[in-house]
Parts: structure tokens; C-alpha cells; sequence
């Protein structure tokens, strides 16, 4: 009991007087305060804003050693030139096993020579063509080079008729 009164008499209450929780000084103290920290925040939060630069995304940096071709090699053009010429040389062909490598061997020197007409000088070319029948197989190609990504490329287009396919895949090496 004694607890109680002295926490009353901390209070400024008297033994029989019961504290009001809530006032009408305090309600409106309250009031005050949090309308000033709702600005205060909207401020902080508008002056961030103004302070945020746009992002700009900008291009993985070329490491040191690394070549750096002063042009590329037009790797959307020479695939839209592969697939012109696929179609053109390829259209209504049957796929002879007997005349499958030398037609093989035309297409890929037709696309070297292609790509020698678009290429960038200090390019190293190399075409691969791979021929089959059409079937209810499938078939999957892979290939495997170590060789500098920001600056060697390779372009690769697949005719599909309906006796047979053509895969072709022109390398772009650069050479210094």
C-alpha cells in the first residue's frame, strides 16, 4: 500500500482522487507532435528523392587484356544474310548422302565468302555446316571455343525443310 501512495503523491493526486489517463492537454500535445513528424518525414523523404541520380546502366568494362576491334562484327546482318542465302541454296533440295558433303563443303565457302563482304578487317572466319535428314529423331549440335567474348562472336542460323536440315554457324575471331 504504500507503493500506491507514494506513486499518487509523484502524481500530484490526493488518497481519494482517481488519475485521468487521457487529457485534453495531452490529446492535443500529441496532436501537434505528430503532425510535425509527418512533415519532418515527407521533407526527408522528398529531399532523398531530389537527391537520387537517374541509374544508368552502362556496358560490362572490357578487362585489360582483352582486344578491343575498333568495329564489330555485324553479327544481326550476317544472320539475316545466312538465312537469306540457306533458304536460297537449300529450298526444294533433297539430302543425298552421296552429295551430302560436297554440298556441305559449297555452303560453308559461300558463307565464308559472305562474311568476308560484311567482316571487319582482323577477322579470322570459320563456317561449319551440318547437314541431315529430316526424321523423327532429333539431333543436337554443340560447340566449344576458348576465345574473347567482347570481342569474337558467332552467328548461327538452321534451315528446316521438308527432307532435310541445314545447321550453319559462322565464327568471327578477332585477331590482332
Amino acid at each position: 500500500m504504500d507503493r500506491r501512495r507514494s506513486s499518487r503523491l509523484k502524481q500530484g493526486l490526493s488518497e481519494g482522487e482517481v488519475p485521468k489517463l487521457v487529457t485534453l492537454q495531452g490529446l492535443l500535445a500529441a496532436q501537434r507532435f505528430s503532425k510535425g513528424l509527418k512533415k519532418r518525414t515527407a521533407k526527408k523523404l522528398a529531399a532523398k528523392k531530389e537527391d537520387r541520380k537517374p541509374v544508368t546502366i552502362t556496358y560490362e568494362q572490357v578487362p585489360p587484356g582483352s582486344a578491343q576491334p575498333e568495329v564489330k562484327f555485324p553479327d544481326t546482318r550476317m544472320s539475316q544474310l545466312m538465312q537469306d542465302l540457306l533458304e536460297f541454296r537449300l529450298n526444294g533440295v533433297n539430302c543425298i548422302p552421296t552429295s551430302a558433303g560436297v554440298l556441305a563443303q559449297e555452303l560453308s565457302e559461300a558463307l565464308v565468302r559472305l562474311a568476308r563482304t560484311v567482316s571487319p578487317p582482323r577477322y579470322k572466319l570459320l563456317c561449319i555446316v551440318t547437314l541431315g535428314q529430316s526424321s523423327q529423331g532429333g539431333v543436337v549440335l554443340v560447340s566449344q571455343a576458348l576465345w574473347d567474348c567482347h570481342s569474337d562472336t558467332s552467328v548461327s542460323h538452321t534451315f528446316h525443310g521438308p527432307r532435310m536440315f541445314c545447321t550453319a554457324t559462322v565464327f568471327a575471331v578477332y585477331h590482332e
